[in-house]
């Protein structure tokens, strides 16, 4: 059994918030899929971007709204939202105090032999 204590792992500062890796888990797992914990400050919001991979957001705690293509809706605890590849997306936190808080799962990158061919 392997165990990651909240109270010990690792945050950095990505995407505009606090961010903490989950998976791939270094000498553990390499799964086909990626996962981390994400909290935006108060009034703060993470960096709009999009990228090649499908995620998915499950809201753990906080208020707040997710921007989608231009596409604005609330969110709080309980919330899962789905993100297609390539989708603009960005988090508010629109609490007047605590984190918006959050699950992110990220698969379906394409290999590198998926990727059209100039030739």
């Amino acid at each position: 059994m392997f165990i990651r204590a909240e109270s010990t792992d690792t945050r950095t500062n990505e995407y505009g918030g606090t961010f903490r890796r989950l998976y791939p888990w270094a000498g553990v797992a390499t799964p086909p899929w990626g996962g981390a914990f994400m909290n935006v400050a108060p009034g703060d919001n993470s960096v709009a971007h999009n990228h090649d991979e499908e995620e998915t957001f499950i809201f753990i705690a906080g208020n707040g709204t997710i921007s989608v293509d231009g596409e604005v809706r609330p969110v709080t605890k309980g919330d899962v939202v789905y993100l297609p590849r390539f989708s603009t997306h960005f988090v508010t936190n629109t609490a007047g105090e605590g984190d918006l808080e959050f699950l992110c799962m990220w698969w379906g990158a394409p290999a590198e032999t998926d990727a059209p061919s100039d030739r």
